[in-house]
């Protein structure tokens, strides 16, 4: 018990002889675990959004009003789409489907003021994985708008592939960015540590010679590093909540579960800088 509180007091000792540098790692951890943070937020929303729209037609292809009146018509229509090359299947969507669909999503309140149904009716088309091309999907187009009762045909997952380039993208941005400032983090916590033992070095050098262990000598300055990440840690907590707050009218899963482990990666990264750093400087 004695020794834990002497570890206790020489590691508050640490941030009152580094206080600058004990400042600058804990603002630099709480700031990386921000970062680390808000993009396994994005990353997590993005992948939602794409598992979401996993069920979503590859197509839609809305019919004219003739057409939509007379079953025998779009059966024909649904028949001959589903005989096309790459048609993996299709529903046809009523136009009272289409106005059931858009008041489930929106609401009611945005068509109070309709009298009468303004949407068209369509046919879901869904196209097996290996025709969902550019060059598949325009050569579909093309045959699909020369059939009778067709007024447009839209590809509806265009924005779906977008949405995973920019995640790709982002992903690879991420990763870089987050090395850099991972080295960086190390670097700053080490050299905290670094100088809080040179600080003290007549006492480490004392400590050697009246035979003390090197895990001793070490705990005091590991403990150090981990009190800087554990307030780094709930510092970025703080943060997160805060922000969660400030942007309560954005529609956003913040995956709160998770910050737990946030303050558990602070003190991951407090200990590795400063084991490291003790295990450079005290050989």
């Amino acid at each position: 018990m004695r020794k834990i509180i002497y570890f206790i007091i020489e590691a508050f000792r640490g941030f009152y002889q580094a206080k600058l540098m004990t400042f600058v790692s804990i603002m630099t951890i709480a700031a990386t675990l921000f970062l680390i943070c808000g993009v396994f937020i994005a990353l997590m929303n993005i992948d939602e959004v794409l598992n979401n729209a996993g069920d979503m037609p590859d197509a839609v292809v809305y019919l004219s009003d003739g057409v939509s009146g007379d079953s025998a018509l779009w059966i024909g229509l649904v028949d001959s789409v589903r005989k096309m090359p790459g048609v993996k299947g299709v529903v046809f969507q009523s136009k009272d489907s289409a106005w059931s669909r858009f008041e489930a999503m929106y609401g009611a309140e945005m068509l109070e003021a309709v009298d009468e149904n303004p949407f068209a009716a369509s046919l879901d088309v869904t196209l097996y994985e290996s025709n969902q091309t550019s060059q598949s999907v325009a050569e579909l187009q093309d045959r699909i708008s020369a059939l009778s009762g067709v007024e447009t045909v839209r590809y509806s997952r265009e924005w779906f592939d977008y949405i995973k380039t920019v995640r790709d993208r982002f992903y690879i941005v991420s990763i870089a960015a987050g090395f850099i400032i991972l080295l960086a983090l190390h670097a700053i916590i080490s050299n905290t540590i670094k100088l809080t033992i040179y600080a003290r070095r007549d006492l480490v050098r004392n400590m050697h010679y009246v035979g003390a262990t090197d895990l001793f000598i070490k705990m005091p300055f590991l403990l150090e590093g981990m009190l800087q990440g554990f307030i780094g840690g709930a510092l970025c907590v703080g943060v997160m909540l805060a922000a969660r707050v400030a942007l309560s009218n954005i529609s956003i899963n913040w995956y709160f579960s998770y910050l737990p482990f946030v303050v558990v990666i602070g003190v991951f990264f407090g200990w590795l800088g400063s084991r490291l750093a003790v295990s450079k400087f005290l050989v």
